[in-house]
């Protein structure tokens, strides 16, 4: 049973390595754009999901009985980090390129900060 679970963790531990490798990679090749957010929401949630299936693993392939739960405070963190860049582009509205230039913020308004406090 445990060689089972070993081939198939395995297998989902390489497709979502392939998973990461493969949006890095269309990233570079499209260059710095509106794709970044989705780079950053992937890599984090997917590098989560390495972290746990290496947690389940680790126990599997080195025969010992406790598993590294200190890994797990490695996927909090790729979480958490994905979850944060998430909230501050959407706080940040949707502000286009054109709408910075001519100083508007997300709300349309050109007041300065200090204008509008």
């Amino acid at each position: 049973m445990d060689h089972v679970m070993i081939a198939v963790g395995t297998t989902c531990l390489i497709v979502l390595l392939l998973n990461i490798g493969a949006a890095l990679f269309a990233f570079v090749r499209r260059g710095f754009s509106e794709d970044w957010l989705l780079v950053v929401l992937l890599s984090g949630t997917t590098g989560a999901a390495v972290v746990a299936l290496l947690i389940v693993l680790a126990p599997l392939l080195a025969d010992s009985p406790d598993p590294p739960f200190r890994l797990a405070d490695v996927a909090v963190i790729l979480t958490g980090t994905a979850a944060l860049t998430a909230a501050v582009r959407a706080a940040a509205g949707a502000r286009t390129r054109e709408d910075a230039r001519a100083g508007h913020d997300s709300s349309g308004s050109t007041a300065s900060r200090e204008e509008r406090s």
